[in-house]
């Protein structure tokens, strides 16, 4: 069975892994300063973004960076594999986006700067579609209660864009982002649908003028509360 590395043998094998025999030398290579590293080893906490870069800028496995035990897998990006005592689960990392989606008047938080990341395993987001379309974000309002609340979050994957009636996507309409049920009318007319009643559906002529102003950003797999 596999057991997590300490904080302070984490940055040892980031040294180790990179080359380096000086802290000051890893803070340059990720891009932050020496002071932050050595908060790290104080602190007795590491970026997992740390590791998830030397993964990616390098041949070495994020299983091989944080366990003992057998030899890491190779060349897997963010990909970690994660002990269970019977078998090895495959874990990819879905970056957490700072833009927000509205359930209820429409969010101007649109930006798309990856904020955090969570793991999920990766065998679930293949059978659901491509994992590196996917991305999570966070819903501000009440207009999809009880069934997606305030906070929650929602994983949306941004390769499917193709309308599928009642199902919940992200969508833009003008500046705003949100969180809806979709549902198609004859006369090529679309309907944005909340789960709450206090909520009126928002009808739209998709061959009328607020047509360009609408755009599906991605269907959303699945959602959770936190606690």
């Amino acid at each position: 069975m596999k057991t997590r590395k300490p904080s302070e043998q984490l940055v040892k094998a980031l040294l180790q892994s990179l080359g380096f025999s000086r802290d000051s030398q890893l803070a340059e290579w990720l891009g932050v300063s020496a002071q932050a590293v050595s908060q790290a080893r104080r602190k007795g906490k590491i970026p997992e973004s740390w590791l998830i870069q030397v993964a990616e800028r390098t041949d070495i496995s994020l299983d091989r960076l944080l366990f003992d035990g057998p030899a890491g897998k190779s060349g897997l990006g963010a990909d970690l594999y994660a002990s269970n005592d019977q078998s090895e689960i495959a874990i990819r990392f879905v970056p957490l986006v700072s833009a927000r989606l509205s359930a209820g008047g429409g969010s101007l938080e649109t930006e798309d700067e990856i904020i955090d990341q969570f793991a999920f395993h990766k065998d679930w987001l293949e059978r659901k579609g491509n994992p590196a379309d996917m991305v999570l974000m966070r819903v501000s309002g009440d207009s999809m209660e009880p069934v997606i609340s305030h906070n929650d979050l929602v994983l949306v994957d941004q390769g499917k864009r193709r309308v599928v009636p009642h199902t919940v996507f992200a969508v833009g309409v003008d500046d705003g982002i949100y969180v809806k049920q979709l549902e198609t009318l004859p006369g090529h007319r679309l309907v944005l649908r909340s789960f709450n009643e206090r909520y009126s559906p928002i009808e739209i002529d998709m061959n009328g003028d607020l047509a360009d102003s609408v755009r599906i950003l991605g269907k959303v797999l699945w959602w959770c509360h936190e606690a």
